[in-house]
């Protein structure tokens, strides 16, 4: 009985917690502030400039986080911090929320948010500019349960966002989302790699409706999981202009690469990668993407790498000149009904980003395919209804813009 009537004294805490933010302004002392909240209990930060770093050691419950979030969505509050030995946010504490807020510039190697949580963090609607470091990273701790959403990376000098650890062993990030995220301009100096978004081995989740232009290296890499029940998904995503590598680049299975639109990047669109020679590359299927005039090819799989159970199925792709649109069929590597635009044009209007089908196109002659497991909308989330248009854009719609993807984009 005394457990029962403790535990409805907690849940009306932390109701009444949720329901009185409590404001406060730049000369308030952020970190102390944000270490005195209770579980549910959200923290206001008017507009302003607010001094890091932060170490979040107070964190809520499962059902009810602690949230720090900017008061206005049109002046976000900025935290600062100008030195080199802490990173701006460092969140220690489980069922955090994060959003609405900015970050930088920081010094070189001074991350943004780095993640030492184990369970429900959750980082949305930020800017991060101008970095020296990772704007948002969990590299350090196993954790279930990180969803990123709607944040801006714009002129960072490291990696944007980076999740696991590089040996698979040292930490796992599980039950992972990263999803309508605008990153552009990821320029870093030699040997760093510069991603957009990286998925560490073993580290799963989704990556999806992300925008992603300008990286230095991959705009999106999954190094795959030695556990063949988990799975990534890259699906959705728009990726661009990656100086030195390719737009998505598959390092290991399982995973479902879907609706991808992939243009201008160096190496190639879509690229399997047997990375380290750890043999990962199997069950991975890449269904209804869409890439254009990459450099060195738009569909790409390594010749005499060990491949089990990978598929490309209703992809569209027009390849740079001497470049190949698919490639040749080997061991372990299905290809179906992928359509090469390289000779016959089969989209509205590339040049200004505009991956439409042009009616009666070789993308549109595609015929009934009773193929399980196929994904049911397209690029823009629109039911395909049966209508089997090969590419990521299955009906007319505007060019894509640079930007946080809309849901009502094609309205």
């Amino acid at each position: 009985m005394l457990s029962i009537v403790f535990a409805v004294a907690i849940l009306l805490l932390v109701a009444e917690n949720e329901t009185a933010a409590r404001e406060i302004g730049p000369h308030a002392n952020l970190c102390a502030e944000i270490n005195s909240l209770r579980a549910g209990e959200v923290l206001d930060l008017m507009p302003g400039d607010y001094r890091g770093p932060c170490r979040i050691r107070n964190g809520g419950i499962p059902d009810f986080p602690v949230v720090i979030r900017g008061q206005s969505r049109t002046e976000k509050p900025r935290i600062t911090y100008e030195g080199q030995t802490s990173n701006v946010f460092a969140i220690e504490a489980d069922h955090v929320t994060l959003r609405g807020l900015k970050f930088g510039p920081t010094m070189r190697n001074v991350d943004g948010v780095r993640i030492l949580a184990h369970n429900d963090i959750t980082i949305e609607d930020c800017e991060f500019s101008r970095l020296g470091g990772i704007a948002i990273a969990a590299t350090r701790t196993s954790v279930s349960g990180v969803f990123v959403r709607r944040n801006i990376v714009m002129n960072s000098l490291a990696t944007a966002m980076y999740f696991g650890c590089h040996d698979g062993v040292g930490c796992q990030i599980q039950n992972l989302l990263v999803e309508r995220n605008f990153i552009h301009n990821v320029d870093v100096g030699d040997p760093e790699i510069g991603y957009g978004i990286q998925f560490k081995l073993n580290s799963t989740g989704a990556i999806i409706d992300n925008v992603i232009s300008d990286t230095k290296g991959p705009a999106i890499m999954v190094y795959g999981s030695s556990d063949s029940t988990r799975i990534s998904l890259i699906e959705k995503n728009f990726v661009a202009g990656s100086r030195q590598s390719s737009g998505i680049l598959i390092g290991g299975g399982p995973a479902r690469v879907n609706n991808n639109i992939a243009t201008r990047n160096f190496e190639g669109g879509i690229t399997v990668q047997d990375y380290a020679g750890r043999g990962l590359l199997r069950d991975i299927a890449v269904a209804y993407n869409t890439t254009f005039k990459n450099s060195l090819g738009e569909f790409v799989v390594p010749s005499q790498v060990k491949l089990a159970e990978v598929l490309f199925t209703l992809n569209a792709a027009a390849a740079s000149e001497g470049m190949q649109a698919f490639p040749f069929r080997q061991s372990g590597l299905t290809l179906r009904k992928n359509i090469d635009c390289t000779s016959s044009a089969c989209f509205l209007d590339p040049s200004s980003l505009n991956f439409s089908p042009i009616p009666a196109s070789l993308i549109t002659g595609i015929k009934n395919m009773a193929e399980g497991g196929l994904p049911a909308d397209d690029y823009y989330s629109r039911n395909r209804s049966g209508r089997w248009t090969a590419g990521a854009v299955a009906f007319r719609a505007p060019s894509i813009r640079l930007g946080i993807k809309s849901k009502d984009s094609i309205l």
